[in-house]
């Protein structure tokens, strides 16, 4: 690729590191491409815009090679490090995010491509990862930039559409298939991977600060977003002790039932997309894998058809995508050659309304889908949304009485009271 002269940067806000320099990924981008003489230009920008990520630095790094022949070559690669412990690194490295993410592309994502491998099947799930590293307090990864295959993430405050949706469902079941199956082979995943969100074996006292904060932002809002009966809404909202509890529900996968490793963070911005030339969907890929967790399906796709969806077709169509991922699901287990009885679509629809699952619906409307549904903002961060302050209650508001989000908001929220998923009640 020729040199790029006119490079795009999507944060201009984002602080990127001073040890981020060339020279720390000399050797790196040598041994990826063996031909480079020289860096005759390094750029960093920001990865992303604001808004679409808050548990890591994500960064494009941009070169100029020359090449043994002379010629120059323009390649980028994806950078991401951690968070300074006061922009919300201190809650990051309590969920133990990096190590797993860690772990997920230096073992367990490589095994779970052989297992398909070996079966005959190629299939690929996520992004090739050259680096990953433990290197003063931080963990870092490289990976290679899907942009330059021509991938991209899928506009978030657009939604997925059916072709989307039906792509999303069967890179979601590849991927489950393919943990539960090497679950079955190896025996159990590290302690790590019993929680995602919240780890309930560690103090609530973060939570609670979160939660408390959030909470009377949510609820004032609430009252404004025109429901028939927001004052019972706001009435039955769940106290922290049974957030808590619901949240805790989660950790509680039985032996009998069918589990897999999820995803844990599954929303559109974390998955990839290549094109055909008529514009429908080729190939889907996940990325991010900081919140795996092992526990029931069910937690990913309450997670990501509340979240990512088109507003059209979120609920109108929401029974069908259950079907969707059911059916792939079944072809891989069997290809794959899982021993133990596979899933019933009845029994998964049962898991969708197990009260161990809840919390991934409830925390979606919380705390994801309106950041989602929200335009590019500066000041929208981990850090910002958390502030006890003026500064926070204005994002928060800004955030929770959204238009577009209110438009969705108002139909979802009710949709989980009227299948019985938010009656918190259930918990006390």
């Amino acid at each position: 690729m020729a040199p790029n002269n006119d490079i795009f940067n999507p944060n201009e806000n984002l602080n990127i590191p001073s040890w981020i320099t060339e020279d720390y990924f000399r050797d790196i981008v040598a041994k990826d491409v063996p031909d480079m003489v020289a860096i005759k230009k390094f750029t960093p920008t920001a990865a992303t815009r604001p808004g679409e990520n808050f548990t890591s630095v994500m960064i494009r790094l941009h070169f100029d090679l020359e090449m043994k022949d002379g010629s120059i070559l323009y390649k980028t690669y994806i950078f991401k490090t951690m968070l300074e412990s006061d922009k919300g690194g201190d809650m990051v490295n309590q969920l133990s995010l990096f190590p797993k993410e860690m772990e997920m592309y230096s073992k367990y994502l490589p095994a779970f491509e052989s297992l398909y491998k070996a079966a005959g099947w190629e299939i690929q799930l996520a992004p090739k990862c050259l680096l990953t590293e433990r290197k003063e307090n931080r963990i870092n990864f490289l990976f290679e930039d899907l942009s330059q295959k021509n991938f991209k993430n899928l506009e978030r405050l657009k939604g997925c559409d059916m072709d989307h949706m039906e792509h999303v469902m069967r890179k979601l079941a590849e991927f489950h298939a393919a943990s539960a199956v090497y679950e079955e082979q190896n025996g159990t995943y590290p302690d790590d991977f019993q929680f995602g969100f919240i780890n309930v074996k560690q103090s609530n006292e973060m939570a609670k600060l979160f939660f408390d904060v959030g909470t009377t932002s949510y609820k004032k809002a609430m009252a404004q977003w025109g429901l028939e009966n927001a004052e019972e809404y706001i009435k039955k909202f769940p106290t922290f002790d049974q957030y808590w509890k619901c949240a805790s529900a989660c950790i509680n996968t039985s032996s009998n039932s069918f589990n897999v490793l999820n995803h844990g963070d599954f929303w559109s911005s974390n998955i990839m997309f290549s094109y055909l030339a008529n514009g429908c969907v080729n190939e889907t890929l996940l990325v991010d894998f900081q919140i795996c967790k092992w526990g029931s399906p069910a937690e990913d796709l309450l997670f990501f058809l509340t979240l990512s969806p088109a507003a059209d077709i979120r609920l109108k169509q929401y029974d069908n995508f259950i079907a969707m991922y059911h059916k792939r699901l079944v072809e891989c287990l069997k290809v794959l050659g899982y021993k133990k009885p596979i899933p019933t679509l009845r029994s998964l629809h049962q898991d969708m309304y197990n009260k161990n699952s809840s919390f991934y619906a409830f925390f979606a409307c919380t705390n994801h889908l309106p950041i989602i549904l929200l335009p590019s903002d500066k000041d929208s961060s981990m850090h910002n949304f958390s502030r006890n302050d003026e500064v926070g209650e204005q994002l928060r508001m800004r955030t929770y009485t959204n238009p577009t989000f209110i438009e969705v908001i108002k139909d979802v929220y009710t949709f989980y009271v009227q299948r019985g998923l938010f009656n918190f009640e259930d918990y006390d």
